[in-house]
């Protein structure tokens, strides 16, 4: 079973790391995160232009979006507005690189709304259907991500109620160790029919850390095997620096891990 891995790049860098990650058989996640950029510097020709150059060169293309401070479910509508932008002009832009996915954090957060569950679906729901429908445009796969979330509900919710196949998920490994008492093969048997893309990093279970693999707790070995199992080979994204995702790709190699052989371990 053939899995298909990806270093996370910021857009700014993508052309100085290109032969590196070539040379290591990496595909591409870029990273599309400083709003102004996004709605003020980037242009789309250029854009395009280094989609074409990555096309050509054969690398495998994914985007992850911006999600500082934005709120899809917000109660204030000019921050819905904002966010709403964002992602449109965001979807603009993984179109004009080619990619296949554009990963987007869902914004839910416990502390907030947990007791109002059901507005807050209710508020966010148009956002994300109007994101999903402006990507299928460019047959792009919009990607919801975890991050505070204590269980895959949130996702599956959000999922369920846009159009088939034009919305998944993307498993953030790191996040769900950090925020949520539920197992990752918990996580994985809930998200594996819509399970497009793993963010892979490891953590000590503090916030915000993506850490090398195998600098932390998070259990590789049952991770792999849990995909294993259910006979699942999502993309996997090294979610670290560069650099830090060619020492990755070793661990997982040295463990025997890279293509599912775990009885190398």
């Amino acid at each position: 079973m053939r899995i298909n891995y990806f270093a996370s790049v910021p857009y700014p860098e993508v052309t100085a790391r290109m032969e590196k990650l070539e040379a290591a058989g990496l595909g591409l996640e870029i990273e599309v995160a400083d709003p102004h950029w996004i709605l003020k510097v980037c242009e789309l020709p250029m854009a395009a232009k280094l989609g074409q150059t990555l096309k050509d060169r054969g690398f495998q293309v994914c985007v992850q979006g911006p999600f500082f401070d934005l709120a899809p479910g917000s109660l204030d509508p000019f921050i819905r507005e904002h966010t709403q932008n964002l992602f449109l002009r965001t979807v603009e832009i993984a179109g004009s690189l080619n990619a296949k996915n554009l990963t987007l954090y869902s914004g839910y957060n416990p502390l907030l709304h947990s007791k109002v569950l059901d507005q807050w679906f209710d508020i966010c729901l148009p956002l994300w259907q109007e994101t999903v429908e402006a990507a299928d445009r460019y047959n792009l796969r919009i990607l919801i991500a975890n991050m505070f979330e204590e269980d895959p509900e949130i996702q599956l919710r959000l999922i369920d109620d846009c159009p088939p196949e034009a919305a998944g998920a993307c498993l953030d490994v790191a996040n769900a160790f950090t925020y949520s008492r539920k197992k990752i093969s918990t996580w994985l048997g809930a998200l594996s029919y819509h399970l497009h893309l793993v963010h892979l990093s490891d953590t000590r279970g503090k916030d915000g850390e993506h850490l090398p693999l195998g600098q932390g707790r998070v259990p590789l070995k049952e991770f792999f095997q849990q995909c294993m199992k259910k006979n699942m080979a999502p993309d996997m994204v090294f979610k670290m620096a560069a650099s830090q995702s060619l020492e990755s790709l070793q661990t997982l190699r040295k463990r025997g891990l890279g293509q599912y052989q775990i009885e190398l371990l």
